[in-house]
């Protein structure tokens, strides 16, 4: 079944983020193994992601990492426009997710935020509870 805007709109919760290396090492997980984190899609076309790293804060701001902007749907992939961002590398970057969806599971996929990095984003979501 395709999948539909209405699908993604709504708060969903961080399960886990990794970065998947082509070389086949094993994942990384930037904001540890128990990252915590929101990722909101609202009806009208706007998406915020905020995650963070449990524990102790991290010196210079590594513990957390935050966007927000736009989003659209096209043929199973979302794009988010980066309109303002912890990192303002980011500020302008359009980033493609393959999205694929088991039950309450929203698992988006796609090329790591540097233009030819060699590794992938895997970030697993749960629809939150309301």
């Amino acid at each position: 079944m395709p999948i539909v805007p209405s699908d993604l709109i709504g708060a969903w919760r961080l399960v886990s983020w990794s970065l998947r290396h082509d070389d086949g090492r094993p994942p990384v997980y930037p904001l540890g193994e128990d990252a915590a984190g929101y990722l909101l899609y609202t009806a009208d076309g706007h998406v915020s992601a905020t995650l963070m790293r449990r524990g102790p804060a991290v010196p210079g701001g590594a513990g957390s990492f935050a966007y927000a902007g736009r989003y659209r749907l096209e043929d199973g992939t979302v794009y988010h426009s980066i309109e303002v961002a912890s990192d303002p590398g980011l500020v302008g970057i359009t980033s493609t997710r393959h999205i694929a969806r088991d039950g309450a599971l929203l698992t988006l996929s796609g090329p790591d935020f540097g233009a030819g990095s060699a590794r992938t984003q895997r970030i697993v979501w749960r629809r939150a509870a309301a």
